[in-house]
């Protein structure tokens, strides 16, 4: 019976956008503007972001000219979730200064975090140009390059994050997922593996380390990652999952249910576990308890395509072949390749 692959997902690992902050010196400012600006300053450093906010208003009232002033505004209002206003301060600075790239930095940041991507990769690409090359902008880069598809883009943007900053955990990670796409094994699991070094309590790198060494048949070497996931993260339901998987693989269909099962306690309309509970029970012969599984599963999500498939498979074994075929069929149209194969078997 066929088994349904492994979900692999990159979770984005988001940072706070960090201000760099600097005193207001200069004799050109207004006395009273810097006044308030430094009063600002002090609010951000404790964190009193509605108190920063309006002593930077009243800086940039008595000063309009405050370029330093709106980029601060800007990072005030990003705590605040003040998207639109944030993004339109980090513009404004951009009138004084159009070559200041933690102006630049700021604006694509907002663009980021509301997934306007084009805007983002555009405003980090030009950030780096104007000098601001801290491993955060190639990082974020990394990512949406990442989202895009761009596998090799993303893996030379995470490398450059890695040399600006050798310990970036969040950096060896995503470089691991897009070694991972480009099917290099080998070296996404060693950087996997120096995301952990970095961050020992890094469930999500344990998970994908795991994903890595089941597709190199070391299920055993999984079942240990997925292990080490569980224990940083206890409510991980798709650890649970994988290491099932592993399991079943290995041979230890009791292990493997025993996980499923925790996996669906914890989040009972998860498609992937409740389908590989139905193959597991169906490799030992339970056919009408894998059937009412992947009634549940169907219900869940009508259009999941590899219950149909599997469903079928379980009709075929008893004798139903019409329904089998019938499921396929669904299956088929669903995009579900191995159906398309077993069509044609009975329709020679």
């Amino acid at each position: 019976m066929k088994r349904i692959s492994f979900f692999f997902t990159i979770w984005l690992a988001v940072y706070l956008f960090s201000a760099h902050i600097s005193y207001c010196q200069s004799a050109e400012f207004n006395q009273q503007a810097r006044q308030f600006y430094n009063k600002a300053v002090k609010n951000i450093k404790i964190q009193k972001y509605s108190e920063a906010l309006d002593a930077l208003n009243m800086a940039i009232e008595l000063d309009p000219n405050l370029a330093k002033a709106y980029i601060e505004r800007g990072k005030v209002q990003l705590q605040l979730n003040q998207l639109d206003e944030a993004s339109n301060d980090f513009s404004k600075s951009l009138l004084f200064d159009e070559k200041s790239g933690e102006a630049m930095f700021g604006r694509a940041y907002v663009s980021f975090i509301k997934n306007q991507y084009d805007q983002a990769l555009q405003d980090f690409t030009q950030a780096i140009a104007n000098g601001y090359t801290e491993a955060i902008i190639y990082y974020y880069r990394g990512v949406i390059r990442m989202v895009k598809q761009d596998y090799t883009g993303a893996n030379l943007d995470f490398s450059f994050a890695i040399d600006k900053k050798p310990d970036f955990s969040y950096a060896y990670h995503d470089r691991a997922s897009a070694k991972f796409k480009m099917n290099d094994l080998k070296g996404a699991q060693g950087d996997y593996e120096k995301a952990i070094e970095f961050s020992p309590h890094f469930a999500l790198a344990y998970n994908n380390l795991g994903v890595i060494k089941k597709e190199q048949a070391d299920y055993q070497g999984a079942i240990d990652a997925f292990s080490k996931a569980i224990v940083n993260d206890s409510d991980n339901y798709i650890a649970y999952n994988n290491r099932g998987n592993a399991r079943y693989l290995s041979g230890d269909r009791k292990g493997a249910l025993e996980d499923y099962n925790k996996a669906i306690a914890m989040h009972p309309d998860y498609l992937s576990a409740l389908n590989n509970t139905a193959v597991s029970l169906s490799a030992d012969e339970k056919y009408k308890e894998a059937v009412e599984i992947l009634n549940k599963a169907i219900n869940v999500n009508t259009e999941f395509g590899m219950a149909y498939l599997n469903r079928g498979q379980i009709k075929e074994l008893q004798g139903d072949i019409e329904g089998a075929c019938s499921d396929w069929k669904i299956s088929d149209k669903l995009g579900i390749k191995e159906a398309r194969v077993y069509l044609t078997e009975y329709q020679k």
